[in-house]
């Protein structure tokens, strides 16, 4: 991945919706070389995909939380998929630690987190919570 490279994921970091020739434009590169440059980091799967970024609280989704996840003596492997498939799960992240997985879940209000919570317990007892009161800051940025 050379400087342009980097400059084609950052403009897209900016702005997902860019067409391949305005995208060509501010990087200074031909439309078709830019088109070449964008297909090819897809398809080496730097440039996983495309997606709006939805400001949960303004659609609802009012309470956001960490889950400590210990998995005791049950495969990692099986529990990682049945927690990535639980639609409130954001982010599942297998650690170091007194837990396995730390898993970032949105919810609408607490009564669903409690339901989810009690979901996760009923295959993984023990598990810990943290509440997020404020974020300071939340990103998708990859600085490159």
């Amino acid at each position: 991945m050379d400087g342009l490279d980097k400059s084609i994921i950052g403009e897209l970091q900016k702005n997902g919706k860019l067409s391949i020739a305005e995208l060509g434009r501010i990087i200074g590169l031909s439309t078709s070389a830019t088109a070449e440059r964008v297909k090819k980091l897809e398809q080496e799967g730097i440039i996983k995909g495309y997606t709006a970024i939805i400001d949960a609280e303004k659609v609802g989704m009012d309470i956001t939380a960490f889950i400590s996840v210990p998995v005791g003596n049950k495969p990692i492997a099986e529990m990682a998929e049945m927690i990535s498939a639980i639609p409130q799960v954001q982010e599942c992240h297998k650690v170091t630690g007194n837990t396995c997985f730390l898993i970032k879940v949105k919810t609408k209000n607490t009564k669903e987190l409690e339901h989810l919570i009690d979901r996760i317990n009923h295959v993984a007892p023990n598990t810990y919570t943290y509440m997020v009161l404020s974020t300071a800051k939340e990103t998708t940025w990859v600085e490159l």
